[in-house]
């Protein structure tokens, strides 16, 4: 394969208008050329993200994209054999383990005849392998030179929006009431907060790329994620969608009626599955994370807790708010410093179906550390609630969900959703069967 070929398919100048598909003649093409052709040729292009990933389910091929500033420059397809072993050549160049069962990122620097370039790759196991690559060219700096603070007063214009007012604030970002500048169309952006930046320098990059990797999942229940960018002080911003209705958090004031319960889970469970379908962690799912508005819920802020340090000893006293999230939902192997995968977000939801039925979490404590020891190693209490006994069915999904060895749990979110349904379909029969009574 002549590298000079591929590259000068790629466009150099200004954003193409559509996507410009590249041919490569991969039967030919070892996995290390193939790696090092489609790197090569992204650098070249100016390009500033690089994605490797399976097509749609039943498609055993994969995809490549190649974007600069949002927009896709060129594509390219990888047979069924091609695509997971340059994904494992990326995994090779940033030292990345492929054996990890959650997204890992690590860097390398790749230097071209014509260009080099810091790479940053983020490898998400999910249903197939898939790869995000960030390339930053070793000049100009890609992220701007942090100036003074930049203040979001009503009237402040960020990129194409203006801010119209503050909505409120969690323990990573602010989020802001803003308007596109041309379209006038109402939307949410939400900061990095300045003391998280200052304490992990590293920290703007991880937000962007979780945020970017979400925003690719496209599910009716998860928040959608239009824009990126940062502000002149160097904090990362993104711009999603601005939603009406209340926190799952404002909605829990005691228990929630059954059936509406299993509603709202199933959705959540459901937006969990795509998500891990994508190698996408949530890692701090909580009801403040959940936006109900009537019947539809909508999950919020994937990924923000992979910005947080690794959990401190248990005697350690640190502001929970910041080190674990929401300590009420960790999973017990996020307690001891292993990490958050799909099955620690089957924990955090078995949490939050728990809070829902019974009106308070399945653990209460004085202290953090007591709390995070219940997480570990006390039985989950009887899960009552005051609409009535529970359905069977119900309750063994939020036993299961709550197990504290995570191979215990379901294999998949996927099967989560299927329990719910039983369990749903448990809550129609006594709904009619109760007028059979005598």
């Amino acid at each position: 394969m002549d590298t000079a070929r591929v590259r000068a398919s790629l466009p150099a100048a200004p954003p193409a208008p559509a996507p410009i598909p590249v041919p490569l003649p991969t039967a030919a093409l070892s996995p290390a050329v193939a790696c090092d052709v489609i790197l090569d040729a992204a650098i070249c292009a100016d390009a500033d993200t690089l994605w490797i990933e399976p097509r749609a389910p039943g498609d055993e091929r994969y995809t490549v994209s190649v974007e600069r500033q949002g927009r896709i420059i060129a594509t390219s397809t990888l047979d069924a054999h091609l695509g997971p072993a340059v994904v494992a050549r990326l995994a090779f160049l940033t030292e990345i383990d492929l054996m990890a069962r959650r997204a890992v990122a690590g860097r390398t620097v790749v230097r071209g005849p014509n260009a080099s370039a810091e790479v940053v790759a983020t490898i998400r196991p999910g249903r197939a392998l898939r790869a995000e690559v960030f390339l930053r060219k070793m000049t100009p700096r890609a992220v701007p030179t942090p100036t003074a603070r930049v203040d979001l007063t009503p009237g402040a214009v960020v990129g194409q929006y203006r801010v119209i007012r503050h909505l409120g604030a969690g323990g990573m970002g602010s989020v802001y009431h803003v308007t596109h500048a041309t379209l006038g169309r109402p939307l949410a952006l939400k900061v990095l907060h300045a003391s998280v930046l200052s304490s992990d320098p590293d920290s703007a990059g991880r937000f962007l790329r979780e945020a970017r990797a979400a925003a690719r999942i496209k599910h009716p229940n998860i928040v959608d994620v239009f824009d990126f960018g940062y502000l002149g002080d160097g904090r990362p911003y993104l711009v999603m969608e601005l939603l009406d209705g209340s926190s799952l958090a404002d909605l829990i004031d005691g228990a929630i009626e059954p059936r509406k319960v299993v509603a709202l889970a199933k959705q959540l469970a459901s937006a969990l599955a795509a998500a891990h379908d994508c190698g996408v962690i949530h890692a701090d799912l909580s009801p403040s994370n959940v936006l109900v508005d009537g019947e539809t819920a909508k999950l919020l802020d994937f990924g923000l807790a992979q910005l947080r340090d690794d959990p401190p000893a248990l005697d350690a006293a640190q502001p929970a708010e910041f080190v674990f999230g929401t300590p009420s939902y960790i999973s017990p192997e996020q307690i001891r410093g292993l990490g958050a995968d799909e099955r620690s977000d089957q924990y955090s939801f078995g949490a939050v179906l728990f809070e829902m039925l019974t009106g308070h979490p399945p653990f209460k404590a004085k202290t953090i550390r007591d709390l995070c020891l219940k997480h570990i190693k006390a039985p989950v209490p009887d899960i009552e609630s005051s609409h009535g006994p529970l359905p069977a069915e119900l309750t063994r999904v939020v036993l299961r969900c709550l197990e504290k060895r995570a191979e215990q749990r379901y294999p998949s979110m996927h099967d989560v959703v299927a329990a719910l349904t039983e369990a749903e379909q448990s809550l129609v029969v006594r709904g009619w069967r109760r007028w059979l009574s005598p």
